[in-house]
C-alpha cells in the first residue's frame, strides 16, 4: 500500500494551481488602469503586462496570495487523503516546487528562491491544519 493518495495529491495541486490564476486574473483586473489596450499594438500591450507583473508590488502580493492558496492545497489534500496527511502535503509541496522551475527563467532570483524555500513548508503547514481540524472519527 503506498502512503501517496495520487487522486488527492492531484486534486490539491490543481485546486492550488486554479487559485493561482484566480488570484493573478484579479489582480491584472486591479491593475487594468495600467494596461491599456484601445489603440496600441500586441507589443506595447504585451510591454505594459510584463511592466505590470514584473513589478515588485504585484510580485509581493503574488508570494503571499500564493503561500495562501498551497496552504489551501496542501490542508485539502490532507484531508482528502486521511491516511498519511503530512505525507501528502508534502507531495503537494513538492509538485509546487518542481512546477516553480519549470519557470524559473521568467521570475526575478530573490521572487524564485523565496518561492522555493517556503513551498513544501507551506504546503506541510496546511496539512498540519488538516490534522488538527480532523475529528476524532477522521484520523
Amino acid at each position: 500500500m503506498t502512503r501517496i493518495n495520487l487522486k488527492a495529491v492531484a486534486l490539491g495541486f490543481l485546486l492550488t494551481l486554479g487559485l493561482d490564476i484566480l488570484t493573478g486574473i484579479v489582480m491584472l483586473f486591479l491593475h487594468g488602469d495600467e494596461v491599456s489596450v484601445a489603440g496600441r499594438s500586441s507589443e506595447q500591450v504585451s510591454q505594459d503586462l510584463a511592466n505590470v507583473t514584473g513589478s515588485t508590488s504585484f510580485l509581493v502580493v503574488s508570494i503571499v496570495l500564493g503561500t495562501f492558496t498551497t496552504m489551501v492545497g496542501g490542508c485539502v489534500t490532507a484531508r482528502l487523503a486521511k491516511r498519511y496527511p503530512y505525507f501528502n502535503g508534502l507531495a503537494v509541496g513538492v509538485l509546487g516546487a518542481l512546477f516553480g522551475l519549470v519557470f524559473w527563467s521568467e521570475n526575478p532570483m530573490w521572487f524564485n528562491l523565496f518561492a522555493l524555500a517556503t513551498v513544501i513548508p507551506t504546503a506541510l503547514l496546511g496539512a498540519h491544519i488538516a490534522v488538527r481540524m480532523a475529528t476524532p472519527g477522521d484520523r
